[in-house]
């Protein structure tokens, strides 16, 4: 896989990556959003059941009012009962001159009338100050309590609005958390994808052998040279093998490989694949190619690996 293909499909991991944490962001916008309406439904039940207590205690003082009202009709009646009995007295006030003990009585009986009087007028004066007085707390009453009836009317119609509201944003939150399970899912997918890409991408092969072993696992080929007296080919070089076995080589990541170990550091080594020797350091390097030491070191990985990804090592 070319690497232009490998940014490409990382990009696209990004980008939904991307738009996972902003479906995120949404989710917690939204999730703000309900909180801030029901904080506002709680406000407004609050002052709700503030107004249905101040109903209450206004019809505990309109109750209290008609027992005042039932009290006064009371005294009412005992007035009128006390002016009967008055009205009997008057028969004792009439008497002749010539009775002396008839005139006593009667002025007698005239004072009492007049005591009795004094005392239904006034308790009858004080009885119309509080019937006065009732009647216009009623009235104040009468019109705190339809002000109130209003408010709470308006306030049940907004409690029925923000109702409403919180239910279409808890949809909503749910719909958005849906979005961002799948979202959870696709990004995992799509994280295991491109870790299994950069493994890929990064997978390197090496081995380190004797001609005679490289070419009996079938790694390296013979090519060119010329027959000598004995027939024997003279002169031939080694190359890869059109078909590599993975299963011969060393597996490791480029990123992390950077030295390779040679079996022996008294013999020369030189590299038959296609791998620029000179982006490796050795303890010695001759003029042909070849190199000594106990190992090798990659001095730049991606230009090293760019040849091929099966790096072969003969020795000498």
């Amino acid at each position: 896989m070319s690497s232009f293909s490998f940014r490409k499909r990382g990009a696209s991991a990004l980008a939904v990556v991307l738009a996972f944490a902003l479906s995120a962001c949404t989710d917690t916008a939204a999730r703000a959003r309900a909180d801030s309406l029901s904080a506002a439904l709680a406000s407004a039940s609050a002052e709700r059941d503030s107004l249905q207590g101040l109903m209450q205690g206004t019809s505990a003082d309109k109750d209290r009012a008609l027992a005042q009202v039932v009290e006064a009709s009371k005294f009412a009646d005992e007035v009128d009962a006390e002016l009967r009995k008055v009205r009997g007295l008057s028969s004792k006030v009439g008497v002749t001159k010539s009775d002396e003990s008839g005139k006593t009585e009667a002025a007698a009986a005239q004072k009492d009338i007049l005591d009795r009087l004094t005392q239904m007028r006034q308790r009858l004066a004080a009885r119309q100050r509080q019937v006065a007085a009732l009647l216009d707390t009623m009235k104040t009453m009468r019109t705190d309590s339809s002000a109130a009836a209003t408010l709470l009317a308006d306030l049940n119609a907004r409690l029925a609005t923000r109702d409403k509201e919180i239910a279409v944003f808890q949809e909503e939150v749910r719909a958005l958390r849906t979005q961002n399970e799948q979202l959870t899912v696709e990004k995992a997918v799509l994280t295991d994808t491109v870790k299994a890409m950069d493994v890929r991408e990064n997978k390197v092969f090496y081995v380190v052998g004797s001609r005679r072993q490289l070419i009996a696992d079938k790694l390296v080929a013979e090519e060119g040279g010329s027959r000598g007296l004995l027939i024997v080919k003279l002169g031939k070089t080694l190359v890869p093998a059109r078909s590599l076995d993975e299963s011969r080589f060393t597996r490791a990541d480029r990123r992390e490989v950077l030295t390779i170990p040679l079996p022996r550091s008294d013999r020369p080594y030189r590299i038959v694949s296609r791998h620029d020797v000179g982006l490796i350091e050795a303890a010695k390097k001759e003029k042909d190619g070849a190199f000594r030491g106990e190992s090798i070191r990659i001095t730049d990985p991606v230009k090293f690996w760019a040849a091929s990804r099966y790096l072969i090592i003969v020795e000498k």
